[in-house]
């Protein structure tokens, strides 16, 4: 028999009267256990447990299945989910707006009271500003660069701006469209204007594919030209690791980059503490020990889960009873693998039917089925995700780095945890739908990518089975941008060096 559901108090808000509707909803069609309702609900019984536990609103596709598999009117429910909704965000915004913590949204200059544990890298680029007057902020997405240079740098920039004996300014710029153009001015004062401090964030906005190349390569050169000696610019590049990947190569800028980059590293115990405790105390609340000595252990060395250490206190200080921030309020959402698991469902209700599409095909890149029937995250290199023909990759990959469930890294992009896989209800049906689909495409995108590092060897291709098997999954119009162009001329070549065998 399993342990009886805390009491909800429907007074409280509209999630915790939404779940006592739920119950009630179960409790008419005669209590079913959790168990027997995900055999009719095709959802895990947790997943229809939390449903109805009011720590949070539920995705409206567990809404569903938890009304059909207790003889529920869905078109009812989809109607009771939307109101719960738009109630829940303006209750939730009410108490959000006064939250020392900033849950997925980055820190602003205005929060400067609320930003710590980042001292050390603020030091490294004030250093390279001064002596070399150029620097770059580099690290993986979720590690928490546009925070740092908003919140962290900018308000030391201004400080000392005012101080400096001479006259100088400081902008923050992000790039858009036209960056040459739009700021071409700005990057060239004369001898007798003040000297220009500039903070470029967002510079991944460069890496998109935009008309123009030859705008995006002068910008930059406007930027990196603040090294010269006589230049009254100092520039700090907050640079992306796609960035990288989508510029040309031969950009000879690249090589100024080098010996003035600063790495974004990973936050020590001591910088996790005060980035815990102290937005805390600024707001008149105390973090209980044993909840910062689980939020360390959860946290330490995952330097792109930064994010979700401030959402899941931003969670936190929603649930709190008084001025206390507890461990149980933080086990009872969840923990990471619920902050997670609530981000992907809030993330793909937010999608339309196509981007639901490519966020699936994308989404299986970071995937591989093991020998358990379970799945393990796969690192993809980005000539594998740049090999996509269809135009919403690109903004659907930057929506799943902007709800941080994929990070970009130097050399490869990855789902930001385990739990994305093990916690995401919906992800996990999907992969369950493709699982042979997406056992055959593992090993043909490492076929493929074997045959063309062997120089295109017709010994490697496919033949017999495995390529009637591949014909039969991937050469249809089931899907017609799945394969990568790699994928698909390896295929291709395959089944003429079949053909050519059976003639001859």
């Amino acid at each position: 028999m399993g342990r009886p559901e805390k009491p909800l108090d429907p007074g409280e808000g509209p999630v915790q009267r939404f779940a006592s509707e739920l119950r009630a909803l179960r409790s008419d069609a005669g209590s079913p256990t959790y168990r027997s309702m995900a055999c009719r609900a095709h959802y895990s019984p947790t997943a229809l447990a939390q449903a109805a536990a009011g720590d949070r609103l539920p995705s409206l596709a567990v809404v569903v299945a938890f009304a059909r598999a207790c003889g529920g009117n869905p078109d009812e429910w989809q109607q009771r989910w939307s109101r719960a909704a738009e109630e829940s965000a303006a209750f939730r915004d009410d108490d959000v707006a006064l939250s020392p913590y900033r849950g997925l949204e980055r820190f602003e200059s205005e929060q400067r009271h609320l930003f710590f544990g980042r001292d050390r890298v603020v030091d490294s680029l004030l250093d390279l500003i001064r002596t070399k007057r150029f620097a770059a902020l580099s690290g993986p997405s979720g590690s928490g660069k546009s925070s740092l240079l908003r919140a962290g740098l900018l308000p030391v920039l201004r400080d000392a701006a005012r101080c400096a004996g001479h006259p100088v300014t400081v902008h923050l710029i992000t790039p858009g469209p036209r960056p040459a153009t739009t700021y071409e001015q700005l990057l060239s004062p004369g001898a007798d204007d003040p000297e220009r401090w500039i903070v470029v964030d967002e510079s991944h906005e460069l890496g998109t594919p935009v008309p123009d190349l030859d705008e995006r390569l002068r910008f930059v050169e406007l930027l990196v030209a603040a090294r010269r000696p006589e230049s009254r610019l100092r520039v700090v590049l907050n640079l992306r690791p796609d960035f990288l990947w989508w510029c040309p190569r031969r950009t000879p800028w690249l090589d100024a980059l080098t010996d003035c980059t600063v790495r974004m590293p990973g936050m020590t115990s001591a910088e996790l503490r005060e980035a815990i405790v102290r937005p805390a105390a600024a707001a008149g609340l105390a973090v209980e020990r044993d909840l910062t000595a689980r939020l360390i252990d959860d946290f330490l060395g995952q330097p792109t889960m930064l994010p979700m250490l401030s959402d899941a206190l931003l969670r936190v200080w929603c649930r709190r009873r008084g001025r206390v921030l507890t461990l149980t309020d933080y086990e009872e959402t969840g923990g990471v693998q619920g902050s997670l698991a609530t981000t992907a469902e809030e993330m793909f209700d937010r999608l339309c039917a196509r981007q639901r599409l490519t966020a699936r095909r994308v989404l299986r890149r970071f995937v591989a089925p093991d020998e358990n029937r379970s799945y393990v995250r796969r690192p993809v290199r980005p000539s594998e995700l740049r090999a996509f023909e269809d135009r919403e990759t690109r903004p659907v990959l930057n929506t799943l780095v902007g709800a941080r469930l994929v990070t970009l890294g130097e050399n490869s992009a990855e789902l930001t945890h385990d739990a994305v896989i093990s916690e995401s209800p919906r992800l996990r049906r999907w992969l369950e739908e493709d699982r042979e689909r997406l056992l055959h495409h593992r090993y043909l995108t490492e076929a493929a990518g074997a045959w063309q590092e062997l120089g295109h060897d017709e010994c490697d291709l496919y033949r017999g089975k495995r390529l009637a098997i591949a014909e039969s999954l991937f050469l249809s119009c089931q899907e017609p941008d799945e394969l990568t162009g790699l994928e698909r001329e390896f295929l291709t070549a395959s089944r003429h060096a079949q053909g050519h065998r059976h003639a001859a």
